[in-house]
């Protein structure tokens, strides 16, 4: 097994990359499954946990509101919403930091070879020990990615310090690496990278691993040449990062440009598809038009025969009524305060007038079945109007028109009441009276 070098560097941060929301080029989809998740944990929830109960302690000492964070501790740092990348804040603070760990690279540690196998378990333990070296550094996303030329980890923390002024705990930085032991100054986070580097050689030498050192034309280099090829590492590390997140962009822009081309697709079959109903919605107004005048006509038409009717049923009703009376003399009866005697020949035209009078309950018994059935008709009439005054308004205004044919139908309807209370009122026809009249007379006589 040859030498391999450590790669520890600071990266971009992008979770939506880490996480493979989406995939960059040099990503082979088929062993996405591989990677190994040690930690998935939403940024939001990291920092409400970290966090949250602090904001709620500071803000119940405030004794002015306009001191009070109201907002998340994220929002009021960093001044909009939870970012899935790297956001930093007007005083330097970063979001999250992110770190990618590297053993080898494709030419000797290729995924799928060996030596490969090795680091990934090397960088499993590294992984695993991580958060208890690093109390300060909240890891809150954490993968090993095996879908990529070399096996390599992306851990994402957010680092807490504790302060006795303001919010008692905070993202910072530099205390967190104070209060790991790491001092204060420009070189703590170089000081604690060579830490890391120098736990992951301890952790490749027990795996069989041999650690070389950055080459150099004659001896080994010194720390400071270590430093700045480092740093040199660490910016091209990032360089390759930023490359991957522009790829990660454009994907992103091109899935962006086809979803709002298929939704412009959808737009334009859903205008046709209101096309089309309004259409139909036209042809069912135009049918009811032609509906509504058949039944006005209809209307007219049956209000006319009522008419007709009514004027058949006064008629017939006189009849009856001077008819109707006769049943009710009898031999011996008080009329007009007398008796009244009838002849033989008398008695003779009463039972002639007497089979009139049932005839003419006959006839008026079959024109109050007439009115029955004629009141039967005007409902339905009036249900149906009822009905399609429903239709009417939901499509054309029509209800004034409905209504004065409604007041119409009750005007009949009134009307036929009282030829049926005239049919009841009247007790004596004119000829009979004078006929009572005379025979009383005679009798008094």
């Amino acid at each position: 097994m040859s030498a391999k070098r450590i790669s520890h560097c600071q990266g971009k941060g992008s979770l939506t990359h880490n996480n493979r929301k989406f995939n960059a080029k040099n990503v082979d989809d088929t062993r996405t499954k591989d990677n190994i998740v040690f930690v998935q944990q939403p940024i939001e929830e990291a920092y409400e946990h970290l966090f949250g109960a602090a904001v709620e302690r500071y803000n119940a000492k405030q004794k002015r509101a306009d001191r009070k964070i109201t907002t998340t501790y994220y929002e009021h740092i960093f001044k909009q919403k939870i970012s899935q990348t790297v956001v930093t804040a007007a005083d330097k603070r970063k979001s999250f930091y992110e770190d990618v760990v590297q053993i080898g690279d494709m030419k000797n540690t290729g995924v799928g070879t060996p030596d490969a196998e090795i680091a990934t378990a090397c960088l499993t333990k590294y992984m695993k020990d991580f958060q208890e070296r690093n109390p300060n550094f909240y890891v809150f996303n954490a993968v090993l990615h095996l879908d990529e030329a070399t096996p390599h980890l992306h851990i994402d923390y957010i680092p807490v310090g504790h302060y006795k002024m303001g919010v008692d705990t905070q993202n910072g930085i530099a205390q967190a690496l104070k209060e790991m032991g790491y001092g204060s100054g420009k070189d703590t986070i170089s000081r604690w990278r060579e830490a890391e580097c120098k736990v992951l050689t301890e952790i490749c030498s027990r795996h069989g691993i041999q650690i070389a050192a950055p080459e150099k034309s004659r001896g080994s280099l010194t720390v400071e040449q270590y430093k700045e090829y480092a740093k040199i590492t660490e910016q091209v590390e990032e360089k390759k990062e930023e490359v991957a997140r522009l790829d990660e962009q454009a994907e992103y822009a091109g899935s962006l440009l086809k979803h709002r081309e298929e939704q412009r697709t959808q737009v334009e079959s859903v205008i046709d598809e209101l096309d089309e109903q309004y259409q139909e919605k036209n042809a069912a107004v135009a049918h009811l038009d032609e509906e509504i005048a058949e039944k006005s006509s209809a209307l007219t038409q049956t209000t006319a025969a009522l008419a007709d009717k009514q004027t058949l049923l006064e008629t017939s009703a006189k009849k009856v009524t001077k008819l109707k009376f006769i049943d009710e003399i009898e031999t011996g009866k008080t009329m007009f305060g007398g008796k009244v005697t009838l002849s033989k020949e008398d008695y003779g035209m009463l039972t002639d007038l007497s089979k009139k009078q049932i005839a003419a309950e006959n006839r008026e018994s079959e024109l109050t079945a007439e009115i029955a059935r004629l009141k039967k008709e005007n409902e339905e009439a009036a249900k149906k109007n009822a009905a399609l005054e429903q239709k009417v308004q939901e499509i054309y205004p029509l209800r004034d028109e409905l209504r004065k044919t409604k007041n119409e139908l009750g005007s009949l309807k009134a009307l036929y009441q009282k030829v049926l209370d005239f049919i009841e009122s009247l007790k004596l026809t004119q000829k009979l009276e004078e006929f009572l009249k005379q025979k009383t007379r005679t009798v008094k006589r």
